[in-house]
């Protein structure tokens, strides 16, 4: 399996790094126990992998050929949050800054994840339930409605904070970044 890191990935650790504190090294443990479910499912699916993606918002993963059923990409897709919330646990009695930091990071990472949004852990699973039971066509428009719906929450929830308490720009700059991703036209490459 190959990895590439896009420049977006880059650019997110250099923002982690400029703190200087026990975020970066947390939010990296969380990062890689997250994908360590989605890999470990995969190896239990018997799911061959051919790239392992790392960007801005994560990371993805790309099968060899297409997956075989939707169960399997709904398992796949719930092993990353479910790995997360394991290590949550483990982490619940342990004290200090670190281990603040990490079930922070970890708790972040699933409960960001398990939103309905197309390409997200949520998404997916929904998506594939959904697809089991109505069909590809059904899900498809339902994780188009979810993805909108969790977004304008997202940005509305960035908004409100904005003008209450002077924060969380990155929120709505991250929520309109996702926007863009998920429902604007992808330029096909000639």
């Amino acid at each position: 399996m190959k990895i590439r890191m896009t420049p977006g990935a880059v650019l997110m650790l250099a923002v982690l790094a400029a703190g200087r504190s026990v975020l970066l090294p947390a939010t990296l443990l969380a990062a890689a126990f997250h994908e360590a479910g989605h890999l470990a499912a995969a190896k239990l699916l018997d799911i061959r992998l051919r790239l392992l993606e790392l960007d801005t918002f994560g990371a993805k993963l790309y099968p060899v050929g297409t997956l075989p059923s939707y169960r399997a990409e709904g398992l796949l897709a719930a092993a990353g949050p479910a790995a997360s919330l394991l290590l949550w646990v483990l982490t619940l009695p342990i004290g200090g800054v670190f281990a603040d930091c990490l079930r922070l990071s970890t708790l972040s990472f699933a409960l960001f994840n398990l939103m309905p949004i197309s390409g997200f852990d949520g998404g997916r699973v929904l998506g594939a339930l959904v697809a089991a039971i109505w069909g590809a066509p059904t899900a498809e428009r339902v994780l188009e409605i979810s993805s909108y719906l969790a977004l304008l929450f997202l940005f509305s929830l960035s908004a409100c904070m904005l003008l209450c308490y002077g924060q969380q720009l990155a929120l709505g700059v991250l929520s309109a970044s996702l926007f863009a991703q998920v429902f604007l036209p992808k330029r096909r490459k000639a």
